[in-house]
């Protein structure tokens, strides 16, 4: 009886170590690969370009220094969403082994698959801007073949935008972004001036820029997540006001005519399609449709 006793109690005491080092916050984080430092030019991020592995090593350096910084300041969990392409980037195990990875598409939320309520904070890496920004490396929304902007209730939104929403939905704030200098002040003035922000590049065009000294960026990195997840408690969750109204603007007249085959889906111009929805997911993952179904034309 008394070895019983005992084994319950030495149980019950693991238990409640274990479930002490669980208590810190839980952190999301979703890595696109235009804005990782290094990055200037799209063969950069095309697995069928010899320059592709090097990338995707800085791609892992860069989480990697995110994700030390968290635990340094008290995160209990992190999960990354590898979020560019394929969604194959990040070769597993040279993602810090404390992090989950989740890989590979398609995925339902694409960039922001895996968020749910349980987190505490959401950090974007590695983001880039919207279509159409002047000196940003990479610019494009979602798909650059397809897309010449996205407007949610009026506002356009780069993908840093529509993904925050997604988190907001959640009801998770979005608490950091790196990516270059122009992608940071654009997601400060859609998620405001508490966002920290961490630009690893200057762009000098589309397809070149002023990069870091390497170490230097990690140390930003590093230093930029603990500074975020210690601040987490003081920024806003971003969310949009229901009944939304999604506007897709795309390239070519051809591409605005699939989508049309969707009942719900109005062409309001030769290449902008519009459509309500009263609940964000929903609509979010339609616009996800309509961009693939423009794509085929």
């Amino acid at each position: 009886m008394k070895k019983v006793v005992l084994t319950f109690l030495i149980v019950l005491f693991l238990s409640t170590i274990l479930a002490a080092e669980k208590t810190g916050p839980k952190v999301y984080i979703s890595v696109d690969m235009e804005g990782i430092w290094g990055v200037v030019h799209g063969s950069q991020t095309s697995s069928d370009s010899a320059e592709y592995g090097p990338a995707r090593k800085w791609m892992a350096e860069d989480v990697n220094a995110v994700v030390a910084g968290l635990f340094e300041a008290g995160a209990a969990e992190v999960v990354v969403n590898d979020s560019h392409g394929s969604m194959r980037n990040i070769i597993a195990d040279a993602l810090d082994p404390r992090a989950s990875l989740i890989s590979g598409t398609p995925k339902a939320l694409s960039m922001m698959q895996g968020i749910d309520g349980s987190f505490d904070a959401c950090i974007f890496v590695g983001y880039h801007a919207r279509a159409g920004t002047a000196l940003s490396i990479l610019d494009h929304t979602i798909s650059g073949g397809v897309v010449r902007a996205i407007r949610v209730n009026g506002q356009e939104m780069p993908e840093l935008g529509l993904n925050a929403a997604i988190a907001g939905y959640f009801k998770v704030p979005v608490v950091m972004l790196t990516g270059d200098t122009v992608t940071c002040v654009q997601a400060k003035s859609i998620l405001g001036d508490g966002l920290v922000t961490v630009a690893v590049k200057e762009a000098q065009g589309r397809y070149a820029a002023i990069n870091l000294p390497r170490d230097e960026a990690k140390r930003r990195l590093s230093d930029g997540a603990k500074e975020a997840l210690q601040k987490k408690g003081q920024v806003a969750v971003f969310r949009l006001n229901p009944p939304f109204k999604f506007e897709l603007e795309v390239n070519t007249s051809a591409q605005a005519e699939l989508p049309t085959l969707i009942y719900l889906v109005k062409r309001t111009g030769p290449r902008t399609l519009e459509f309500p929805a009263d609940d964000y997911l929903v609509g979010f993952k339609l616009l996800r449709a309509l961009i693939n179904l423009a794509g085929v034309s």
